[in-house]
């Protein structure tokens, strides 16, 4: 190929799933996960002159703002065969589900969205793959995130043998020689030097990265946002509430004093949402991202809607589940939500899915939110199985709650609490009458503890 955009990164293909030039015949078809983007319009041409190889650009809907047939023709007019599926119903089944009822929130808070999105396009991917018996699949992920590992390893535990080539990855690729390929090769892109920005964008969220936000120094690029509106342009008041079914959203109902919407769709209610909760200020997540390689990278997030229903279910499995049972819970999400942004995915996360199935069959009942410019208050919290007073007791409190009770309850369960109190200062008195050397750690013998310089055990109780 003769152009200096390709064949000056690393040869040293280490890996051996990893498609090297001699591996494919040429004119061996390869499937692209195209998105219509730089990366991946630029892979379209590397691999039909690198590999000699014809492209299947697929293109999967799992939310994103697009024009799809736009998307298609940029694909057939660089000479690829175009295929596009809908998979937000299978994408909210499989994964954002569980994302809700495992509060899947990334480390300092924003909810997980791309992680989550790259695992229900390798499963199309390999699906197609399987049924058009391919072998080679394409992406356009860089080797400076963690989406190399999410594909990667979604693609190699779903399908026996398959080869990856990954062209920008390879050849260590930067946005402005991207950008700089794309304008020689006419090739329609939205980025330019001036509006670099990276956007990733599905149902549950949509994050921006790259360009001027390298800087960690650089104020929030209103521009670039969609969803999140900032003061002043932030709403007055709104309302949300949000029914949940054994730690689901069953029914949204949203609106103001224009009116009220009600959807029993939760894929449709997710996407009013980004739009209704957004327009309030509620949803926008400015933070640092750790890539696989430790590198701190600068991200904006806007999930207005995943901000909102994680919140309401949080609260409601809070009312309903047991301080053991939320601890426990706490702990595997945290390990759940590694797995998923690392992309290594362990067989473990199957068994955390079904805790979490069992553990949300009482999250059950009715959250209510009122809205304001960029915040949200709690009008009205309905658990079906709640542990607060009025669940256990009913409304005469007085009578069905015992408080006799307490003063003996507190002398039986805390005793041996008080004990262990007492014991502490004994055990301190009889540290501070050892020798040195003894509470130094030297043995017998070197200059430690002996029978004749053991404390005194009338200290002891």
């Amino acid at each position: 190929m003769n152009d200096d955009f390709f064949g000056v990164g690393s040869q040293a293909y280490v890996a051996d799933y990893v498609l090297k030039p001699g591996d494919a015949p040429d004119g061996s078809a390869c499937l692209l996960l195209y998105s219509g983007g730089l990366d991946t319009s630029c892979c379209i041409r590397y691999i039909q002159e690198e590999f000699k190889g014809s492209v299947i650009a697929l293109t999967c809907d799992v939310g994103q703002t697009e024009n799809f047939e736009e998307i298609g023709r940029k694909a057939v007019d660089l000479g690829a065969e175009y295929i596009f599926k809908d998979v937000k119903s299978d994408f909210y089944t499989k994964y954002i589900s569980k994302a809700i009822r495992l509060n899947a929130c990334y480390f300092d808070g924003h909810p997980l969205a791309s992680s989550l999105s790259r695992q229900i396009v390798s499963d199309c991917a390999v699906d197609i793959a399987k049924q058009r018996n391919l072998r080679i699949i394409a992406h356009g992920a860089t080797g400076r995130g963690n989406d190399s590992f999410r594909f990667d390893n979604a693609l190699l535990s779903r399908l026996e043998g398959v080869k990856i080539l990954a062209p920008i990855r390879n050849n260590q690729l930067d946005r402005d020689r991207e950008i700089e390929f794309a304008r020689r090769h006419k090739i329609p892109v939205s980025a330019t030097r001036n509006s670099p920005y990276s956007v990733d964008e599905n149902m549950w969220g949509r994050e921006i990265e790259a360009g001027s936000l390298d800087d960690l120094s650089f104020s929030l690029p209103s521009e670039a946002l969609a969803w999140v509106k900032l003061p002043p342009l932030a709403s007055g008041r709104g309302r949300v509430s949000i029914e949940f079914d054994a730690g689901l959203p069953a029914r949204v109902e949203f609106g103001n004093e224009s009116g009220r919407t009600e959807v029993t769709n939760i894929v449709e209610a997710i996407t009013m949402l980004n739009t209704f909760v957004g327009a309030h200020g509620i949803g926008l997540h400015d933070h640092l991202e750790e890539r696989a390689s430790g590198v701190k990278v600068r991200e904006i997030h806007e999930s207005p809607a995943a901000t909102l229903i994680i919140k309401a279910h949080k609260i409601l499995e809070h009312a309903s589940l047991t301080s053991i049972e939320l601890s426990t819970k706490r702990y595997l999400e945290t390990r759940w939500v590694q797995s998923m942004v690392s992309g290594r995915i362990d067989p473990v996360v199957h068994c955390i899915d079904e805790f979490a199935n069992v553990a949300n069959r009482r999250v059950a009942g009715e959250v209510t939110f009122n809205l304001t410019a960029g915040q949200c208050f709690i009008e009205s919290l309905m658990p079906v199985y709640g542990l607060d007073f009025r669940s256990i007791y009913g409304e005469n409190q007085d009578v069905c709650y015992n408080q006799d009770l307490v003063a003996p309850a507190i002398e039986l369960m805390d005793e041996p609490m008080r004990q262990a109190l007492r014991n502490h200062e004994i055990a301190s008195k009889v540290t501070s009458a050892l020798p040195v050397s003894w509470r130094q750690g030297a043995a017998p013998g070197e200059g430690g503890w002996s029978s004749r310089t053991r404390p005194d055990r009338s200290l002891r109780p």
